[in-house]
């Protein structure tokens, strides 16, 4: 089923209009709060991976945190350098920002914590993609360094749908073009890549108005389950220093959404 999959465009589609990207997640804030808590708890400036459009790293470094943030999108990051725009002018030295692939990087300095929000990991869609990502997060890691993740539990009942169907979601103001959109989702789960293709559809809801008739949204995630996850860790050289489902400090447990995973080097 893979063969069918589109994994370009399901690592860039979702990621080319950031104006959108943050309208979307405009009330997601549970994530945002933990990870700026731990970059202010941090001794010294933080690498975050997959910076996308700065919804962590600008309110961290509003608060006063150092954040070095890598991206491949490059749209992603000039929308983040926009907003860091708007930061007080003091304030804006504590965010760089560059672009860079988060299976091969590297800085001429360490970090004591180096973050991946978002479930930025599912976009390695390998064993290989995982084992280069995790080796360069090693070298940028200083002794007694953190690295921090998270990602999607998997969801079993999700995989099932048919992936015929489409899913109708709500029906909503652009945020580009000002004009009603409704949308829908559908999905293709590949139990062997463990690879779940998503499209989003999105239809203009009424014939007058700016923007297209209806365009199509590609996002792709590679899950990986808790022993599988933490195996590839340890593999890698680092132990998993505490566990948690959710962002409020849950247990990780079956119907957690998320994994959220707080690593040290072994």
């Amino acid at each position: 089923m893979t063969a069918d999959f589109d994994l370009h465009a399901g690592t860039t589609d979702f990621y080319r209009d950031p104006v959108y990207y943050d309208h979307e997640f405009r009330n997601r804030r549970a994530d945002v709060a933990w990870y700026v808590d731990q970059y202010l708890d941090t001794d010294g400036p933080v690498l975050e991976l997959a910076v996308g459009s700065g919804r962590i790293a600008l309110k961290a470094a509003r608060e006063g945190a150092e954040v070095y943030g890598i991206d491949l999108s490059q749209t992603m990051l000039e929308r983040a350098a926009e907003r860091r725009a708007r930061l007080p002018k003091a304030k804006r030295g504590n965010l760089e920002l560059a672009r860079a692939d988060m299976r091969a990087f590297a800085f001429g300095r360490r970090f004591s914590l180096v973050s991946c929000p978002f479930n930025a990991f599912m976009h390695l869609y390998t064993r290989q993609d995982a084992e280069r990502c995790l080796a360069s997060v090693a070298a940028a890691l200083a002794p007694g360094g953190l690295f921090v993740l998270d990602v999607l539990m998997p969801d079993l009942d999700y995989f099932q749908r048919s992936p015929y169907k489409r899913f109708e979601g709500v029906t909503f103001k652009h945020p580009r073009y000002g004009t009603p959109y409704t949308y829908s989702e559908q999905s293709a789960w590949d139990p062997v890549s463990q690879i779940n293709q998503m499209w989003f559809h999105y239809d203009k809801a009424e014939p007058e108005g700016p923007g297209p008739a209806h365009y199509v949204v590609q996002l792709s995630h590679r899950y990986y389950y808790p022993q599988e996850l933490q195996a590839l860790l340890h593999y890698a050289g680092f132990e998993v220093l505490y566990a948690l489902g959710d962002f409020e400090g849950g247990p990780l447990v079956g119907d957690s959404d998320s994994m959220l995973l707080m690593c040290g080097r072994r």
